[in-house]
């Protein structure tokens, strides 16, 4: 037992040399420790690996061993590899374009925790996109769960949702929640949406302060009419 520990330490510890190459750009270093450590299984070293492939960093770029190399690493259950490994299917990249497969995939790693393939499970439900069954309570539910990961387009949408109570009950203090969350996350359009909500004192108690402050915010992320909504707020104070 604590051999075994030992060695996955020896593993991890392995793996992280290995990324700390990457970091400082010596990509040939990273793909060479990544190798050796993918070739005893470790998947993600085999992820790693495949990523380099696909991206031509430490090796010569090939679609067909980045595509073999990552789904080695998620048949191990690895989230990552098996969301890329679902792109690959839907690309086409160094195999047959399959959007079904790609699909499977997806949706597994989204079961295994991968936040932005829970966003887009659940963007396909809401939608009914890919022969997928419309469903608005699953959807929420998958988006709650990419929220809750940290997605946020899935923050965005779901403030969205319980803004204007499309297939959920109306909700502004939850909106609000959401739509903050989201703008701390950087989306712009958020930033907006929380900035007249604090403006209208809707979902949220009315704070100039905070409504000019991610007014402002939304404009440096390039949000249009930004300007405009900043001009409102200090006309009305």
């Amino acid at each position: 037992m604590e051999a075994n520990k030992e060695n996955q330490q020896s593993i991890e510890q392995a793996f992280e040399q290995a990324l700390d190459a990457y970091k400082a750009g010596n990509f040939a270093e990273a793909a060479g420790q990544w190798l050796a450590l993918a070739e005893d299984g470790c998947a993600p070293a085999q992820r790693a690996l495949g990523s380099l492939y696909e991206r031509g960093q430490g090796v010569e770029k090939n679609a067909a061993n980045a595509f073999e190399w990552t789904k080695k690493a998620a048949e191990q259950n690895d989230p990552v590899a098996m969301f890329n490994l679902a792109c690959y299917h839907d690309k086409g990249f160094g195999v047959k374009k399959n959007q079904q497969t790609a699909l499977t995939w997806y949706r597994k790693a989204a079961e295994y925790g991968h936040p932005e393939a829970a966003a887009l499970i659940a963007s396909l439900i809401e939608t009914g996109d890919r022969g997928l069954e419309k469903d608005m309570d699953e959807a929420v539910r998958w988006y709650q769960i990419a929220a809750n990961r940290g997605n946020v387009l899935a923050m965005g949408r779901l403030a969205w949702l319980y803004s204007t109570g499309t297939g959920v009950p109306q909700d502004a203090a939850f909106a609000f929640q959401y739509f903050l969350k989201a703008a701390q996350g950087g989306n712009a359009a958020c930033m907006m949406n929380t900035a007249i909500l604090y403006a209208r004192g809707e979902g949220t108690p009315h704070n100039a302060h905070e409504a000019l402050y991610w007014a402002e915010q939304a404009k440096k992320h390039g949000a249009p009419q930004a300007e405009q909504l900043i001009n409102a707020i200090k006309k009305n104070g």
